[in-house]
């Protein structure tokens, strides 16, 4: 004859089941059960052998055990560059504007969709290795990320020499990237100190891209909402960049829509030519456009064109936050 399982403990072996890791908060919001006994029932199952535990105090998670795992004070089994990856590069964004990275992040994540954790970190590291990898990739060894832009439909070859992105828009299979999470985050918001922490992560690769290829002028791309013009020029202020700024300046645009709105990639071209023109009258070398994200790349394509014909520049490169792939 079968014992029966102590009151909640069949109920908590079936929310394992289906959420792969739960803490025992998540376990009382769920069941409404008070916190003793929750820790009373999991302290059975762990000595029973049935479930497992895994990391420590205040990020406990338990699980069902399987195979061989055994209980471990790391959450996920990763190597140490593997739990870097994943600190830099899993983010959640909460209600409240706070970020989770690493392996909270995935485990909260894998939750809400009900996947195992250890699956869901192996495969997005995965996706992001296979990503830094793609020809025309700085990772792979190119020396630009050019190719990757003239793929693009509504990119003319040799209108920009070099261009350069500190990171991807998304990850296949994952969404945005936690860098465009945090830049489409730090504008929707206005979240100076957001905007200000980005900034400073892509300063370094910014100053070296000056000095190695002989940049001496810049031209930040003006943003088509007031968002996006708040955020570009707290970027410019923010980098102070001792150079020439080259003036791009937006004309009114009668639909008065803003250029990454609009569906078709060739409506998309005809407004950025309509709308983007050069103000000014000096001359230089070497132009590096900024702009915070090139998705189709008509408006990066439409600055540096723009230059080019005003003869402000014989050679234009550029440079961006976020690249869509």
């Amino acid at each position: 004859m079968n014992t029966p399982k102590p009151t909640g403990t069949s109920q908590i072996l079936a929310l394992l089941s289906t959420h792969h890791t739960l803490r025992p908060a998540e376990i009382h919001r769920i069941t409404g059960f008070t916190r003793q006994h929750i820790h009373a029932r999991l302290k059975a199952l762990l000595l029973s052998g049935e479930i497992i535990k895994k990391g420590r105090a205040p990020l406990t998670y338990y699980c069902l055990k399987k195979n061989n795992r055994k209980s471990s004070e790391t959450i996920l089994e990763l190597t140490q560059k593997q739990q870097r990856a994943l600190d830099q590069d899993f983010v959640l964004l909460q209600k409240e504007g706070h970020l989770i990275t690493g392996q909270r992040a995935v485990c909260d994540y894998a939750q809400e969709i009900n996947a195992d954790p250890q699956v869901i970190a192996e495969n997005f590291l995965a996706a992001r290795d296979a990503q830094r990898q793609e020809p025309g990739n700085m990772d792979s060894g190119a020396a630009d990320q050019i190719e990757l832009l003239e793929q693009k439909e509504q990119v003319d070859e040799g209108v920009i020499e070099r261009y350069n992105f500190a990171d991807y828009d998304s990850v296949e299979g994952f969404g945005e990237t936690a860098l465009a999470k945090k830049v489409r985050a730090a504008k929707a918001s206005d979240n100076a100190v957001m905007q200000l922490e980005i900034f400073r992560e892509s300063e370094k690769q910014i100053h070296e891209y000056i000095m190695d290829y002989g940049i001496d002028a810049v031209a930040f791309v003006p943003g088509t909402t007031a968002a996006g013009k708040a955020l570009m020029k707290r970027w410019k202020d923010a980098l102070d960049l001792p150079l020439p700024h080259v003036n791009l300046v937006r004309a009114l645009a009668q639909t008065g829509m803003p250029q990454k709105t609009i569906s078709l990639s060739v409506d998309q071209a005809i407004a950025a030519a309509e709308t983007l023109a050069v103000g000014d009258h000096r001359h230089f070398n070497h132009v590096l456009i900024i702009d915070d994200e090139v998705l189709s790349g008509t408006t990066v394509i439409q600055a540096a064109t723009a230059i080019r014909e005003a003869e402000v520049a014989e050679r234009v490169s550029a440079y961006s936050l976020i690249f869509q792939n």
